[in-house]
């Protein structure tokens, strides 16, 4: 194999990055379950666009200090503010939205299932501002939006490839069209390890230094077999086989027997070279494994997956093996 098909697949010109995002992604799944939302005003404008993955509490600006106002953000409003409004007439209520809708905000969020006083959802109907409640207390509801939108506002990029989660780790398998990327992970499901995606793997960088795995939206837990076409892993194996996410820890480049990838020499795969690859930015650890007769590539994902998690807890096998081979060859010399 003359180029590598992990550089293929990670072409920089595929990497994308939005800069907005309409605020009814709020209503996509599992993210409208897990806040608990509802929209209770301001219908309409649903699709107004959020700009940044942080949020702003607009106590301020509902006394009428707009100077410094966030307004590109979500506004969370907790009992504090809602305490604030209850406080004021419904003409000082009308005179502060007024005021701060002469700026474009995106959405009203309110946590705890708290509800405004009707003047506020009046005129948010009126201006075509969405109301949102949130059941979670105010934290919870800051928190989880600033990860959901730090994820939605990350870099993602498409690789064609398959996932799999083996024994905790992330795996994407790569490789050229017809190597054995699909009948290896589905050799991995049979073993009990669990299903992330085939054919087209949506990878977008987390805000904790990670990569995470999703599959493509339409593919979700189908896997596609040369000779026997689509198999629905969630409806063959059951729920507790498949993984909709999950973090990338490895990547397996399947080559074919005395093949290579590229800026691979025949000596670094006999010697079992464990390289790095930069996925949108983060350093993840990249193999290749020779494809041939004999060889159970399944297992071998299972042993590269097993020797990552020892990684990861501060065991390195190679090297301890390093160091113990100096070591006797030192005491035999001496």
């Amino acid at each position: 194999m003359s180029e590598s098909r992990w550089e293929e697949c990670l072409n920089e010109s595929r990497i994308k990055k939005i800069s907005s995002l309409p605020v009814s992604s709020l209503f996509k799944d599992p993210i409208q379950k897990e806040l608990g939302l509802k929209i209770i005003a301001g219908f309409q404008g649903i699709n107004r666009n959020i700009y940044t993955a942080d949020i702003n509490r607009p106590g301020l600006a509902l006394t009428g200090y707009l100077e410094y106002f966030a307004n590109d953000r979500i506004q969370v409003l907790g009992n504090t503010e809602i305490h604030y409004l209850e406080k004021l007439t419904p003409s000082e209520i009308e005179a502060r939205l007024i005021a701060i809708f002469s700026f474009e905000i995106p959405a009203f969020l309110l946590s705890r299932g708290l509800t405004p006083p009707q003047v506020f959802l009046d005129i948010c109907n009126r201006h075509g501002v969405p109301v949102i409640q949130s059941v979670l207390s105010t934290d919870q509801v800051i928190s989880r939006v600033i990860l959901y939108l730090a994820e939605q506002f990350s870099p993602s990029t498409e690789v064609h490839g398959t996932a799999v989660d083996c024994f905790g780790v992330g795996v994407l398998i790569v490789g050229k069209s017809g190597i054995g990327k699909s009948e290896t992970a589905l050799e991995l499901v049979e073993r009990g390890h669990r299903f992330v995606g085939d054919d087209v793997i949506v990878l977008r960088r987390a805000i904790e230094e990670a990569v995470i795995m999703e599959p493509f939206p339409t593919l979700e837990h189908y896997m596609h077999l040369r000779g026997i076409n689509i198999i629905d892993i969630l409806a063959v194996y059951g729920a507790g086989h498949i993984r909709r996410r999950k973090q990338l820890g490895l990547i397996v480049e399947l080559v074919e027997f005395g093949g290579k990838a590229k800026d691979e020499t025949d000596q670094s795969i006999f010697f079992d070279e464990w390289k790095e690859k930069e996925v949108l930015g983060v350093k993840v650890p990249y193999l290749v494994i020779p494809v041939g007769p004999g060889r159970n590539i399944a297992v071998l994902v299972e042993s590269a997956a097993l020797k990552c998690r020892l990684k990861e807890l501060g065991i390195d096998i190679d090297k301890e093996f390093e160091e113990k081979s100096i070591k006797k060859i030192q005491n035999r010399e001496d």
